[in-house]
C-alpha cells in the first residue's frame, strides 16, 4: 500500500466511525434519554413553574408570605386601635 490508500482508508474509517458514532447517538437520546426526560416532566408537572397557569409551588409560598405579612399588619393595626380606645385606669 501506498500513501494514497493509507490516506484512503482512513478517510473511510473516519467516515464510518462518525457514521456509527451519529447513530448511536441519535437511538440512545430517542431510545433511552427521552423517555427518561419525559417521565421526569410528568412526574414533576405540579411542581414546574410553568404548571397552573404559572400557579406553581413557589408562587403559592411567594402568596403565602405576602398574606401572612399583611396579617401581621393588620394584627399591630389592631393592637394600637385597641390600646387607644381601651380606657387606661
Amino acid at each position: 500500500m501506498n500513501f494514497t490508500d493509507d490516506v484512503i482508508l482512513w478517510g473511510q474509517l473516519a467516515a464510518a466511525l462518525s457514521a456509527i458514532g451519529g447513530v448511536v447517538y441519535v437511538i440512545v437520546k430517542y431510545v433511552v434519554v427521552n423517555p427518561i426526560k419525559n417521565y421526569i416532566d410528568k412526574a414533576t408537572y405540579q411542581i414546574q413553574p410553568g404548571s397552573n397557569g404559572g400557579n406553581s409551588l413557589p408562587d403559592a409560598i411567594k402568596a403565602i408570605k405576602k398574606v401572612d405579612q399583611k396579617i401581621e399588619k393588620l394584627s399591630k393595626r389592631v393592637e394600637a386601635l385597641e390600646d387607644t380606645l381601651t380606657p387606661k385606669s
